[in-house]
């Protein structure tokens, strides 16, 4: 997904100008300015206004895997909850909680441990046979009552892990509340609250990231795709004191590479410069002119 267009000017200077300059550095042992000045970049964009930390990727499955290793190393415990219908990745720890179709899941067993999957709200074609919004949201009802009663005690539970809108499994717009009520369960719980944006986020929503919508601030944000125009990109951006893990918990040799990180920071610079959130969501507000005509139209 490359939410600025291929080959766009300003990215492809970036890129040029850095391999002038630097092709190559371990992150692991030090930082490069294009890594700073990414990071600062990401922690303005992403919600919440309270201090945060990055984790740099090749893609966004090892986005989710750190945010995997987040929650479970802040936490201690060792439960989570995903969604059915979900897409993560399909790398081990991830692969737990993707569930499109049994296609991605089958011959790889036994997989991750401690993931239970619980029903999205899917209101078009509801899991539980409910109607909306007389259900009163059922499947969080279902997620309280059922998992966390009888499956996952939570206080032994890491982490939620969700996408705001289900992408791969649909394109499915779930009601605010859910999100909410999600939202509400973590902070009850002491559950961290993991908001995968691979592909709903870097604007494509008319929004930076699609958990705007909801009015929710998770605890974690995993991006991807679009972020990297196209290269190899991902960012796992946590609370402060969530990505509290010490000094080689988790490395990668190749995360926040300094031209993958030039580029990155040009994808913002393009989508602040040319407005493209305002043009996304006025876009996504034009009405389809033909169905609007079928339903009594003049």
């Amino acid at each position: 997904m490359n939410n600025v267009g291929h080959r766009h000017p300003k990215v492809v200077k970036a890129i040029k100008e850095q391999l002038e300059k630097l092709i190559f550095l371990n992150s692991c042992d030090y930082y490069t300015i294009p890594q700073v000045e990414l990071a600062e970049k990401l922690f303005e964009i992403t919600p919440g206004k309270f201090k945060k930390r990055v984790f740099y990727t090749n893609s966004g499955t090892e986005a989710v895997e750190c945010a995997i290793k987040v929650a479970r190393a802040h936490t201690k415990r060792f439960y989570f909850i995903g969604f059915i219908n979900s897409f993560h990745g399909r790398t081990m720890g991830s692969l737990a909680f993707t569930s499109t179709s049994t296609t991605a899941r089958r011959g790889f067993q036994p997989m991750m441990p401690g993931v239970v999957l619980a029903p999205y709200a899917y209101c078009y074609r509801c899991p539980l046979k409910q109607e909306y919004p007389s259900c009163e949201v059922a499947c969080i009802d279902f997620l309280r009552d059922q998992i966390l009663d009888h499956i996952a005690p939570p206080d032994e539970v890491a982490g939620i892990l969700f996408e705001p809108i289900q992408g791969a499994g649909g394109y499915i717009v779930p009601p605010k509340e859910f999100i909410q009520r999600l939202r509400r369960i973590a902070d009850d719980n002491g559950i961290v609250l993991m908001d995968d944006e691979i592909q709903s986020g870097m604007g494509r929503t008319g929004r930076w990231t699609a958990i705007e919508h909801f009015d929710v601030v998770p605890d974690v944000i995993m991006l991807s795709k679009a972020l990297g125009a196209g290269f190899p990109m991902g960012a796992c951006i946590a609370r402060e004191e969530i990505m509290d893990w010490p000094p080689g918990a988790h490395e990668n040799t190749l995360g926040g590479n300094p031209v993958i990180c030039s580029a990155s920071i040009a994808v913002i610079d393009v989508i602040r410069e040319e407005r493209l959130l305002e043009k996304c969501g006025k876009a996504g507000r034009i009405p389809d002119e033909k169905t609007e005509g079928a339903s009594g139209g003049s």
